[in-house]
C-alpha cells in the first residue's frame, strides 16, 4: 500500500503548549507582563480556521478568572468543564471538523490543549495537513515560552505491520509546506497501543518540535487516555520546563563565559598599567567603577545557573510521579521506554552538564573578587600616599612660616650686616635714610627671613619623609 493510498480513521491533532505565567522576581498571585501572550496567539487561529467566535476566547478568560484564586496548584479557567468547542466552516477542512480548546492554570504555568479532530470519518492520511495549515500549530508560531508537544491520533485502516509507515506519513502530511519536520527518535506502546516518537533536538522552546504519534489499536486505549489525561498533561508541562531550565541554563552559561573572557583581559591588563602615578591611578579608578557591575552580573548568573539545576531537578521529580500515574494505568505488553529514558538520561544529563559548567566559573568569581580587591587596595594606597605627600607638605610649609615669622621677629643684625657691605655709605636710620635705603632693607629684610623659613621647612620636610619610610 502507497503513502497515498493510506487511510485513517478519526485522526486528530492535540496541542499541549506551556507559558510561564509567574516568576520568582514577582510577589505571590502577581502575573508576568507577557502572561495572556499564550492567549492571544491561540485566539489568532480564529483566522486560520474561520472560527471568529475564538478570537473573543482570552476574554472569555479574563471574565472567568477574576472569580477564582490564582494561586491553586491547578486550575480550569473555563466554567463548565472547562471546554470551548468550535466548527470550523466545511470549506476550512471538510465536514466533521472540531475545535475544542481546554485552558488552565498548572501552578506558576499557563497551559493550553487545543484539539482538532475528525468524527466517524476515515480520511486518507494526507488530511493531516488540513489540521496545520502554514504550519499555523507549530511553536514558532504559538510562541510559547516553555515550549510544546503535538500528538497526533487516529484509529489505522491497515495492518500493524505498516503501523511505521502509518506514523511517518502521519507526520509528512501534518508538516507539509514546512521546513520543521522532526526525525523519528522512539517507538514505544501505551495503553495497548503503539506510540512514535519524533523530535528535531533544539534547546530554544520557540524552536523546539516534540511530537508523537498515536495509533489506536485496542478497545482500552481510549478509556484510558481520558482516565490519565490529567497525569498526561502535567507529565508534558514538567517535561517542558525541565528543557527550558535547562536552555537558560546554558544561556546563562554563555553570558557567564563572555564576562570571563573580559576577566582574563582585565588581569592581562592589569599587570600592563603605566608606571606613571597619576595615570596608573585614574585607570585603576575606572576599572574600580566598572569591575563592581561585571562582578555583580557574574555572580548572577552562576545564581540563576543553580536555580535551573534546582528547577530541573524538582520537575524531574514531578515528572517522575505523573509518570508513576500513567503506569498504574498501563496495560500488562505496553513499553514506554521512551518516556522512561527522558527522565533516567536526559534529564541527569542535564543537571551534570549545569554542574560541570558550574564548577568550571565558580572559581570566576573568586578571581573577581580578588582582584577587584586588589585593585581597592592599591587605590587606597596611592590615594593616601598622596594625602600624606600633602600634609607633609603643609605641615613643612607651616613650620617653615613659623620659623620665618620667629626669624623677623628677632634682631635685625645679619640684615643690617648685609646692608651695611652692600651700601657701606648709606646709613640704615629710617625714615631719616631716605626711601631707596628703607626699601632696600625691608627687601632684604623680608627676603632673608623667607629664605629662613624655607631653609627650615625643607630641612623638617626631609627629616619627615625620611621618618615616614
Amino acid at each position: 500500500m502507497t503513502d497515498t493510498a493510506l487511510r485513517i480513521k478519526n485522526p486528530s491533532v492535540t496541542l499541549y503548549a506551556f507559558h510561564l505565567c509567574q516568576d520568582l522576581s514577582q510577589e505571590l498571585g502577581q502575573l508576568r507582563q507577557d502572561a495572556d501572550q499564550l492567549w492571544q496567539q491561540c485566539a489568532q487561529l480564529s483566522e486560520t480556521f474561520g472560527i471568529p467566535e475564538l478570537k473573543s476566547f482570552p476574554e472569555k478568560l479574563k471574565s472567568y478568572r477574576s472569580q477564582t484564586a490564582i494561586t491553586s496548584r491547578y486550575l480550569e479557567l473555563l466554567p463548565d468543564n472547562g471546554r470551548l468547542t468550535y466548527t470550523p466552516p466545511l470549506h476550512i477542512a471538510g465536514s466533521g471538523l472540531k475545535l475544542d480548546v481546554y485552558p488552565v492554570k498548572i501552578h506558576d504555568t499557563y497551559a493550553i490543549d487545543i484539539t482538532l479532530y475528525y468524527q466517524n470519518v476515515t480520511v486518507p492520511v494526507g488530511q493531516f495537513s488540513r489540521l496545520n495549515p502554514q504550519g499555523c500549530l507549530l511553536a514558532s508560531n504559538i510562541q510559547a515560552s516553555l515550549g510544546q508537544t503535538l500528538v497526533l491520533y487516529g484509529e489505522p485502516v491497515g495492518t500493524p505491520e505498516e503501523d511505521r509507515k502509518l506514523a511517518n506519513a502521519c507526520v509528512d502530511a501534518f508538516f507539509q509546506g514546512t521546513d520543521q519536520k522532526p526525525q523519528f527518535m522512539a517507538s514505544g506502546q501505551l495503553f495497548g497501543s503503539p506510540i512514535f516518537a519524533y523530535d528535531n533536538g533544539k534547546e530554544k522552546p520557540t524552536e523546539q518540535c516534540h511530537l508523537l504519534v498515536w495509533l489506536n489499536r485496542h478497545p482500552e486505549t481510549l478509556k484510558l487516555v481520558e482516565k490519565t489525561s490529567l497525569s498526561f498533561f502535567n507529565l508534558l508541562c514538567c517535561r517542558s520546563k525541565i528543557l527550558f531550565a535547562y536552555n537558560e541554563a546554558r544561556w546563562c552559561y554563555g553570558k557567564t563565559r563572555e564576562l570571563y573572557g573580559q576577566l582574563e583581559q582585565e588581569v592581562k591588563g592589569f599587570k600592563e598599567l603605566p608606571r606613571e602615578r597619576e595615570t596608573r591611578l585614574e585607570q585603576l579608578k575606572q576599572k574600580l567603577t566598572q569591575m563592581p557591575s561585571q562582578t555583580f552580573d557574574y555572580a548572577g548568573y552562576l545564581r540563576d545557573m543553580e536555580d535551573h539545576k534546582t528547577a530541573i531537578a524538582t520537575n524531574a521529580e514531578n515528572y517522575d510521579y505523573w509518570l508513576k500515574k500513567i503506569r498504574e494505568s498501563s496495560l500488562k505488553d505496553d513499553n514506554i521506554e521512551f518516556l522512561e529514558y527522558f527522565l533516567n538520561q536526559r534529564t541527569k544529563l542535564f543537571q551534570r552538564q549545569i554542574q560541570v559548567n558550574l564548577n568550571y566559573l565558580k572559581p570566576g568569581q573568586q578571581l573577581f573578587d580578588q582582584m577587584l580587591g586588589s585593585i581597592r587596595g592599591i587605590v587606597e594606597t596611592e590615594q593616601a600616599q598622596q594625602e600624606k605627600r600633602l600634609e607633609r607638605w603643609i605641615a613643612s610649609v607651616g613650620i617653615g612660616l613659623g620659623v620665618s615669622g620667629i626669624s623677623s621677629q628677632t634682631a635685625a643684625k645679619p640684615v643690617e650686616s648685609i646692608i651695611t657691605q652692600l651700601y657701606p655709605k648709606q646709613s640704615l636710620d629710617c625714615p631719616k635714610a631716605g626711601v631707596t635705603p628703607c626699601l632696600s632693607y625691608s627687601v632684604v629684610f623680608v627676603l632673608f627671613h623667607v629664605g629662613v623659613g624655607a631653609i627650615a621647612g625643607l630641612i623638617v620636610y626631609r627629616i619627615i619623609n625620611r621618618g615616614g619610610k
